[in-house]
């Protein structure tokens, strides 16, 4: 019988130790299995899982310059920066899942946790605008200080890399806009109006989020409402294939993404990159949160 008893606490053992982290802190040979959706039930912050993969990140030239007002900006760019085409087509793969704001960051979210509302378009469920690049990682830093012990083990709170942005934005699409569709028209277009606030649509004004149609992942305004800060310095595409890519080591511009209701269509773009000062402040520009594996 006792030869039974130990046999069978043995084999209970050997069966638990491949699903718990082992005492020295190695994780078992059973990955640690992430949810779906993560939420903080407490401010109401919901988060979507992006799967690990790989897509294009960028356009096709016949997409980006479109009109002679483009090719203006091209030739502009090219002056200010050194380099022209900023949509340059590459292959970028993200080795570990993450996640991704199912909505912008809300007024009602940032002043539970930040004490304060700096936006001029006044609504809780509004995105919240008027927020530098700092105050945008202040706010994740807060977060993570604060929920710490309930995050999956190895995530922390921050802003997406552009990569990661951009790849949650297509939800597995190539196309101009994240339903598989185009834009129609520089201006306006009716693609882009079930999916975002922009110029054509907005009364020029920010509205709240998640009233407009998702992507396949469930993400909302990813096109307009409020440009959305990302973590890289603004910089050149590498030539190459790259996996999981931070952006450039140093710069003075932080990247901004997704347009917003004061752009007309074409800057609502899925690759559409813009740039701003890490202190600047505009009520057009706002962030969504991410967590992210640990570097």
């Amino acid at each position: 019988m006792k030869k039974i008893i130990i046999f069978s606490i043995i084999l209970l053992s050997m069966v638990f130790s491949n699903y718990f982290v082992q005492a020295d802190g190695q994780s078992s040979n059973e990955e640690q299995k992430l949810p779906d959706v993560f939420v903080l039930k407490e401010i109401n912050l919901e988060m979507v899982k992006c799967p690990a993969g790989s897509f294009m990140m960028g356009s096709p030239r016949d997409e980006y310059i479109r009109t002679s007002v483009l090719w203006d900006e091209f030739i502009d760019h090219k002056k200010l920066f050194g380099f022209g085409y900023n949509e340059k087509l590459h292959h970028i793969t993200l080795t570990k899942p993450f996640y991704i704001g199912r909505y912008e960051v809300t007024q009602e979210q940032y002043s539970s946790l930040m004490g304060k509302n700096p936006s001029k378009f006044v609504g809780a469920n509004n995105p919240v605008e008027q927020v530098s690049y700092n105050d945008a990682k202040d706010f994740c830093d807060k977060l993570n200080l604060k929920y710490l012990k309930i995050l999956p083990q190895g995530y922390k709170f921050d802003l997406p890399t552009e990569a990661q942005w951009e790849y949650a934005c297509r939800a597995g699409t190539s196309t101009s806009l994240n339903l598989g569709e185009n834009i129609t028209s520089e201006e306006s277009c009716k693609n882009l109006d079930k999916l975002g606030w922009y110029n054509g649509n907005s009364d020029k004004k920010t509205h709240p989020v998640g009233l407009k149609k998702p992507n396949a992942w469930g993400i909302y305004d990813m096109h307009g409402n409020v440009w959305e800060w990302c973590r890289d310095w603004y910089d050149e595409y590498p030539e190459k294939d790259i996996q999981d890519p931070t952006g450039a080591n140093s710069g003075s511009l932080r990247v901004d993404r997704g347009g917003g209701w004061l752009n007309f269509a074409l800057g609502c773009r899925s690759a559409n990159r813009s740039f701003n000062n890490p202190s600047g402040r505009s009520n057009d520009l706002g962030f969504r949160v991410a967590l992210v594996p640990v570097e």
